[in-house]
């Protein structure tokens, strides 16, 4: 396996100041931000698309999974392709096809045509979220801050989750639906940019002289906590908008304001979570997060209108993404020392699969009987599902975070 540790000594983080540190972490973020940022501002634009495009309602979804299902069914071909080519070559061609299936989406006249740049943009984005991974595990190579800047990375993840619905409306009040896609343009422009400059080149081809073996029981328990993960905190969400907007008739401007209880501790605990995990380890620092967000999610089960049963389950969802995310990236790092991109790509694929796992069946759950007592059921089966993360992760992890 191809190993960048000697390529990338005299890293920027430990090397070139805090300055460059941070200009570097910013470029690794910016497409990784771009790439979740879409899922979400996209559902809100979903009626203006469709009209604008002449997609009938009951298609409407295809935009959605013409971007998913691309990116979740090549995550692992970009890691391993990371690994072969070098971080900074696969970013560079990911932020590129991003870039132009952006273009081609604000340009769309009729449904074919987003729904093929959509699935160019799920390419792209599948060679940017294993190669920025990559990237930040290999030119972070101290221990404590590496952790901090994983801390970073998952309060960013954070936000553009938190961003999206509140950005697609405030977009649509502004203008067409357009600019949801050419937003994108500029900031991978400069995020192209910054990355030629600043990221230090790889030469992908090349094999350490020790090869480093992979950790099996830390990268499987890594893997299984990220699915579990994406499936509760993504399943809820969903669930939590279903009941907003279809049982509360929230507006979805409102719907993404409510939803910042979530994804503002979410982001405010990201690189406090580096800081802990310099101190206490992944493990430790895991198993916290699934379980306090267990627990304050087993609030859900007596939620009445938009009162603080829901809040306190929205900011176990948060405190739970919060903690975890980062240790759980970390463990998955790990686990594959060698192949940083691969590790990326199987961290990642996981994710996906929790996501769209934990939103169908949070989907069939609130379409079976009442909004209300769906959400209540939902919230009883994430709260057990964390629980046994958090068993997982206290089993499976590394008792010592390297």
């Amino acid at each position: 396996m191809p190993d960048f540790r000697q390529e990338t000594a005299g890293a920027p983080a430990e090397a070139d100041g805090p300055n460059h540190a941070a200009m570097t972490l910013a470029i690794i973020c910016a497409p990784m931000f771009l790439v979740l940022l879409d899922v979400t501002v996209v559902n809100v634009a979903l009626p203006s698309i469709g009209s604008g495009v002449r997609l009938p309602p009951g298609r409407w979804a295809w935009i959605v999974d013409a971007y998913t299902v691309p990116l979740a069914v090549t995550l692992l071909l970009g890691g391993v392709l990371t690994d072969k080519c070098g971080f900074r070559t696969v970013l560079l061609g990911g932020i590129g096809a991003f870039t132009v299936g952006s273009i081609g989406c604000a340009d769309a006249g009729t449904w074919q045509a987003i729904v093929t740049f959509r699935a160019l943009q799920g390419l792209g984005a599948a060679a940017m979220l294993p190669a920025g991974l990559s990237a930040l595990t290999t030119v972070w190579t101290d221990r404590v801050r590496r952790a901090r800047a994983l801390g970073i990375w998952s309060a960013v993840s954070a936000a553009a989750t938190a961003l999206g619905p509140v950005i697609g409306g405030l977009l649509l009040a502004w203008g067409s639906w357009r600019l949801v896609f050419a937003l994108n343009v500029p900031v991978c422009a400069l995020a192209a940019a910054g990355a030629a400059v600043v990221l230090p080149r790889c030469r992908g081809a090349s094999r350490p002289a020790s090869p480093m073996p992979a950790r099996r029981r830390p990268l499987a328990g890594a893997t299984l906590t990220a699915f579990l993960m994406t499936t509760v905190g993504n399943g809820t969400l969903i669930a939590v908008t279903v009941y907003l907007q279809h049982g509360l008739k929230f507006s979805p401007l409102d719907t993404g304001l409510m939803m910042l209880v979530a994804t503002v501790p979410f982001a405010g605990l990201g690189p406090i979570t580096g800081r802990l995990m310099a101190r206490f380890g992944r493990r430790v620092v895991a198993c916290s997060g699934f379980t306090a967000g267990a627990v304050l999610i087993a609030a859900l089960a007596r939620v009445d209108g938009a009162g603080p049963w829901l809040v306190a389950g929205l900011l176990g969802i948060g405190i739970g993404l919060g903690l975890m995310t980062a240790p759980i990236v970390g463990e998955g790092m790990a686990g594959l020392p060698g192949a940083p991109g691969l590790a990326g790509g199987i961290n990642n694929t996981a994710r996906q699969l929790g996501t769209s796992t934990g939103v169908a069946a949070a989907g069939t759950v609130m379409v079976a009987g009442t909004l209300g007592e769906g959400l209540r059921v939902v919230g009883l089966a994430e709260c057990v599902l964390w629980l046994a993360g958090g068993a997982i992760a206290w089993t499976m992890f590394a008792r010592r975070s390297d």
